[in-house]
């Protein structure tokens, strides 16, 4: 807002310096085809933006519905759709597209990471706000590590803001919820990525990675990985799914995926074919290689 009280235009500047990346329809729509298995399930798009993923669960739901009586259960005078957004624009902007689509939500204008945790949502789906730890700090970096810290995760000084915002958007899920996020692939490498990597796999019953070969976003040269998690209890593999781009993502129920299990704490192999990998691991575990110490 300028010294006029007006609000300024919401230009590719101020989104990438709020770490605010607008998710392509074909991601949301698969995200939510996969998460959203009930007509009565309820939805949390944290950092909701414009809404795409509220967008996507309300035609997702509506598509349920049309389908004939399912496993539902009253809703009580709890809202099914519901968005986090600390940014007024962009909250103002995901109403007027909700109510255009006639998909009622509640649309709160507040700082996700103070809001209370309470896990009574059937799928979380989000696009988590991504700034660098340069930029990523004051009271921001706080209260996101406090977060996360709550959750049981200590995060390094070195943690941009999806890590904190990934962790703690878990702990809006019921036992047998579902998460499906947008990710930096530094998800699968960095060091400061590390307890994160073991938290989702010590936390959830089903992890999904899916790895693209193209760059999905135009205004940001940064390979995404979509996380699909579910479940409770831990796990000790992943399933990958590699495909070029967002319109090559197949219906949210596909099963082409190939599995891996993890012998170190990164998970770079989702970034290779299996077979390539299978032909490096096979020459490293050679009496051809000798490992450095």
């Amino acid at each position: 807002m300028n010294e006029l009280g007006v609000l300024s235009p919401d230009t590719s500047a101020h989104r990438k310096a709020r770490g605010a990346f607008f998710t392509p329809p074909a991601v949301s729509k698969f995200l939510a085809e996969w998460a959203i298995r009930s007509d009565a399930d309820r939805v949390l798009e944290p950092s909701c933006g414009e809404a795409a993923f509220l967008l996507a669960a309300s035609a997702q739901l509506d598509e349920l519905r049309a389908r004939g009586p399912l496993f539902s259960a009253p809703l009580g005078n709890n809202p099914q759709l519901v968005g986090s957004e600390i940014h007024t624009p962009s909250a103002q902007t995901a109403r007027k597209l909700l109510t255009e689509a006639k998909s009622p939500a509640l649309i709160r204008e507040e700082d996700f990471f103070e809001v209370p945790p309470a896990r009574e949502f059937d799928a979380v789906l989000g696009n988590p706000p991504f700034v660098r730890y340069q930029n990523f700090v004051g009271a921001a970096r706080t209260k996101g590590l406090r977060a996360a810290l709550a959750a049981g995760v200590n995060l390094s000084g070195l943690s941009s803001s999806w890590a904190p915002f990934l962790i703690h958007s878990t702990r809006f899920l019921k036992p047998n919820g579902r998460l499906g996020m947008v990710l930096p692939a530094e998800l699968l490498s960095v060091h400061y990525a590390g307890p994160v990597r073991r938290f989702l796999l010590e936390r959830f019953a089903s992890l999904r990675i899916v790895v693209f070969e193209r760059l999905i976003f135009k205004d940001a040269l940064e390979n995404v990985v979509l996380l699909m998690a579910e479940g409770t209890g831990g796990c000790d593999n992943i399933e990958v799914m590699q495909v070029q781009d967002a319109e090559d993502l197949p219906p949210g129920n596909s099963t082409s995926v190939h599995s891996r299990t993890f012998r170190d704490d990164r998970w770079v192999a989702t970034l290779v074919k299996p077979d390539a990998w299978a032909a490096f691991t096979a020459v490293g575990d050679s009496s051809l290689c000798e490992r450095l110490k």
